[in-house]
């Protein structure tokens, strides 16, 4: 039994060191929300969570998810993650892997964020205050995302591609496409990272207040795996995507 089908067919009665056992990776999930796996390796999910006064369900599926739904590929992409990534001048290769690699995760993790919210908002927006000022700045970042992911597959990067085409020069109303998609790809990035900075200083710094229920433990978690994957794929477009058309246009 390989390893996601082990964690797959896990129950809330399964003690944290089976869960271990099956995804050691699941263990690490479970430590970055707050519980500490060494301490309670004997004990089951469901006991655990009860302590904590947490949803056994919510966190094995979300463990599950993260391991099993989102990773599924994971062996490809461990590999990929692992081989010195350099696509040198190929732009389509670079474009590619943003469009692969980035785009689903972030717009995975975006769904969930902008789908537990407005609960944890109804339910603990008295207790913890600073979450009603998370309401507008969240709303403004699942627009601007949105917008960005579909800018770059549907509208950019298909005009980019057309730069590799050796067949034909380049026409001018291309070059200005590309340029004006540069101009917006660099506004929308300066706007989505000074969003993320709002949230983060907005929101208690991404920290759980202690004896936070796991809803907003995990909310607070993908918040910070999608704010540090969208950092990530801003880097890869402004060291090698950005510079490789700006050389192409100039020897157009």
């Amino acid at each position: 039994m390989n390893t996601h089908s082990a964690l797959a067919n896990l129950t809330p009665e399964a003690t944290i060191e089976e869960i271990i056992a099956a995804d050691r990776k699941a263990g690490d999930l479970l430590a970055s929300i707050g519980l500490e796996p060494a301490s309670h390796k004997s004990e089951t999910l469901r006991s655990v969570c009860q302590q904590l006064k947490w949803s056994e369900v919510e966190v094995l599926t979300w463990v599950k998810k993260n391991r099993i739904v989102r990773n599924g590929n994971s062996q490809e992409q461990k590999q990929k993650k692992s081989e010195k990534l350099d696509y040198g001048a190929n732009i389509n290769q670079w474009c590619k892997y943003v469009e692969d690699q980035y785009h689903p995760q972030l717009l995975s993790l975006l769904g969930e964020v902008t789908h537990d919210f407005p609960r944890i908002h109804k339910i603990h927006g008295n207790q913890y205050t600073w979450l009603k000022h998370l309401q507008w700045p969240l709303e403004k970042f699942d627009d601007k995302l949105q917008y960005y992911t579909y800018f770059e597959s549907k509208k950019f990067f298909p005009v980019v591609k057309s730069l590799t085409d050796r067949k034909q020069d380049t026409l001018d109303g291309t070059i200005q496409k590309i340029q004006r998609g540069m101009e917006i790809m660099m506004e929308d990035q300066k706007a989505l990272l000074k969003l993320m900075n709002t949230i983060e200083q907005k929101g208690n710094k991404l920290q759980n207040p202690k004896g936070a229920c796991s809803t907003l433990r995990i909310l607070n978690y993908n918040l910070k795996k999608l704010f540090s994957t969208l950092r990530e794929e801003f880097t890869i477009e402004q060291q090698n995507i950005t510079p490789r058309i700006k050389e192409r246009l100039n020897t157009s």
